[in-house]
């Protein structure tokens, strides 16, 4: 990961002192300059800091003397290297926590309204929408692609500069204490929580917990700012304070401040009406199928309205939405509609995807066909969750049924069949050879056909997506 400062070049001595770290010079000056900064160190130049991180499998700081070949002279460190001359070394107990005193004081530079976003399920999709629509009125910075870990969203907010009067970031976790951490860092005017899932419940080991864990997005959310919660979720009720405010959106609780209804499919994706505590807003338009997207499209519809645009901005940004990649993208290849959803699956996404699989095979008359694949750290309920996927997609009436991994392979597939699917129906692949699987994909599809494409990221499921496109085209 590499950064490009966005206040422009700063000195050793400068970041010794923001992140009270230890400036050694190893026969050189205290004033070099640097103007990216850089976790790897196959990015790292004449132009880098670069930060020494003690990982679970690498350390950093093996291969300073690395960088110094390349270029690089200034390092932040845990330890003085000793094998290295010409650098200067800051020396700090955590070389994780320096990264996030630089980017506080980064923060602390710009003047530049702060949108925070976390949930178990939709954050990203959430954050194109905000993004979208606060792009209509202000100059935006927002977190790329899956910036969203304890060093990913402090190293992102590295290239904020006095160009940007908005920014959304993105806050996921693994466990306790993250979030906060971020939060803390960004110290966000209005926060999000999409909503409350199954994902890291290995980890955190019930769903109150993960709860307690998006809640800590509150730990730096600035006084009087304002907090943005699912309504219809139950874990989320009763999160008032007195030093924020916090306003509830939800399609179920009608006591949400924020409620959409008339909820209805359109050839390019959905239309629905909402509720607010000023007034009422008709017929807004998003290009994304799958009723679970109101969520998001309300979150940002609520934050604009927060952030003071017009609805006449709000509605534009929402239609300028453009799917991130590997995000329920949909198109069509080969006479196939393909739904490539393979970020990453949880129960509650893996529901949502079957939901749009099915919308989208009723609109264009063709069959249900889905590769699902296994969803991870789900922890000693795996079995369960990943046979309620299964039954909840022969409820949906699915036409076949391709698993991928030794979860889905058993579990999923056996929780099909329970509900109704013939095994004639289901192709079980405990493996995950793409090609084979894609074979398999190929030997029963046919022209009208609507294929969905959703697992956890690590099996990296897009690779039998590109196998069958390829022989598609």
């Amino acid at each position: 990961m590499k950064i490009k400062l966005g206040l422009g070049r700063l000195t050793a001595d400068k970041v010794a002192q923001i992140c009270g770290g230890t400036l050694y010079t190893v026969a050189c000056e205290n004033k070099v300059l640097f103007e990216t900064v850089c976790t790897d160190s196959r990015e790292a130049d004449n132009t880098s800091m670069f930060v020494a991180i003690r990982g679970e499998r690498v350390d950093g700081h093996s291969y300073i003397s690395n960088v110094v070949k390349q270029g690089c002279r200034c390092v932040i460190a845990e330890r003085v290297p000793l094998d290295v001359k010409g650098i200067a070394v800051i020396l700090v107990q955590d070389s994780i926590r320096a990264i996030r005193d630089i980017a506080e004081y980064v923060k602390s530079q710009v003047e530049v309204k702060t949108v925070a976003i976390t949930g178990s399920v939709g954050k990203t999709t959430t954050k194109e929408f905000i993004s979208a629509v606060l792009d209509r009125k202000y100059n935006l910075y927002k977190t790329e692609g899956n910036f969203n870990s304890t060093i990913g969203m402090p190293m992102s907010m590295l290239e904020l500069s006095q160009r940007n009067d908005a920014a959304v970031f993105e806050m996921g976790m693994s466990g306790l204490g993250e979030i906060e951490y971020m939060s803390e860092a960004a110290k966000p005017d209005v926060a999000v929580i999409t909503n409350i899932g199954s994902s890291h419940l290995e980890a955190l080991g019930s769903r109150e917990n993960i709860c307690r864990a998006k809640m800590e997005i509150t730990a730096g959310l600035r006084d009087g700012g304002t907090l943005f919660l699912n309504g219809d979720e139950p874990l989320l009720a009763g999160h008032e304070s007195a030093r924020y405010n916090t306003l509830y959106f939800g399609m179920k609780n009608e006591e949400c401040d924020y409620f959409a209804g008339n909820i209805r499919n359109t050839e390019s994706g959905l239309m629905f009406d909402m509720r607010t505590p000023d007034a009422e807003y008709k017929n807004i338009e998003i290009n994304l199928a799958g009723a679970h997207n109101v969520y998001n499209a309300m979150a940002a519809f609520t934050v604009g309205l927060k952030m003071n645009l017009t609805e006449e901005q709000i509605r534009e940004g929402l239609l300028s939405y453009k799917a991130a990649k590997m995000r329920q993208n949909i198109y069509e290849i080969g006479g196939v509609t393909v739904i490539e959803d393979c970020y990453n699956a949880s129960p509650e996404s893996m529901n949502a995807a079957i939901n749009v699989l099915g919308d989208t095979a009723k609109a264009r008359g063709g069959r249900m066909i889905a590769l699902l694949g296994d969803m991870r750290e789900l922890g000693t309920t795996s079995p369960a969750l990943h046979a309620g996927v299964g039954s909840y997609l022969a409820e949906k009436h699915a036409d076949f049924l391709f698993t991928y991994g030794e979860l889905s392979s058993k579990n999923l597939a056996d929780g099909a069949v329970k509900n109704g699917m013939s095994e004639k129906q289901i192709f079980r692949n405990p493996t995950t050879d793409a090609e084979s699987v894609g074979k398999k994909i190929l030997s029963v599809l046919q022209s009208g056909d609507v294929l969905l494409v959703k697992a956890s990221r690590g099996l990296a499921a897009e690779n039998v997506l590109n196998y069958v496109k390829a022989q598609l085209v």
